[in-house]
């Protein structure tokens, strides 16, 4: 696939997800599952993501961007980060949003679907002696 088709194919789906709305789930809440070419939106408070996968000889081919949250009228001022991920059938896959959650992608076996579940991000400090 050409980059143009691609980038196009990230146009489709953002112009998409804005006309019919959030396919996503609440953040750290549940796991939303989504096949080959549907769209899944998330909103994550301050930040929101969008992405879609193909099935590509038995692994999850993973596009997501992830940007602030638009609110009405008002330009954005950082640009969204664009994410290509190939995830193996029955792996997982980690991506950081820089707002205190993680989004959590799994390929199902086949790579017939995918799961997103929104993670909390927690500090860990070890127990000192």
């Amino acid at each position: 696939m050409s980059a143009i088709t691609r980038s196009a194919s990230v146009a489709i789906v953002l112009a998409l997800t804005a006309l019919t709305g959030a396919v996503g789930a609440e953040p750290a809440a549940s796991t939303e599952s989504f096949k080959p070419l549907q769209a899944v939106s998330l909103h994550l408070g301050a930040k929101h993501a969008v992405g879609y996968f193909q099935t590509q000889s038995g692994v999850c081919q993973l596009t997501l961007v992830v940007g602030d949250e638009l609110r009405g009228e008002e330009i954005l001022e950082t640009a969204p980060a664009r994410f290509v991920a190939a995830i193996d059938s029955g792996k997982t896959a980690r991506f950081d949003t820089g707002e205190g959650r993680t989004l959590q992608f799994s390929c199902t076996p086949g790579a017939s679907a995918m799961s997103v579940e929104a993670l909390k991000q927690v500090a860990y400090t070890p127990l000192r002696k």
